[in-house]
């Protein structure tokens, strides 16, 4: 399902669109999802990033042994 959306956006970037078939798109409907497709994996693993830095956060701030254990690989490391 396709759907029609309006958007507005700045002169520079309409003149890239238009580019196209520069870098191999058929057309600039292709182009621009391609881009979106792009931009929402980069988005949506950006916010699984944050989460499980969250989690790790949490479980290092309640867990002693993982401190214990991080600690001890931090010396390792110097």
């Amino acid at each position: 399902m396709t759907v029609e959306k309006r958007i507005h956006i700045r002169d520079e970037q309409a003149r890239f669109i238009d580019r196209f078939a520069e870098y191999g798109y058929h057309n600039s409907d292709e182009m621009v999802e391609m881009a979106i497709e792009m931009l929402q994996t980069e988005l949506e693993q950006r916010r699984e990033l944050e989460r499980s830095a969250e989690l790790y956060a949490e479980a290092y701030a309640f867990d002693e042994e993982t401190k214990e254990w991080t600690e001890a690989a931090l010396q390792d490391l110097n």
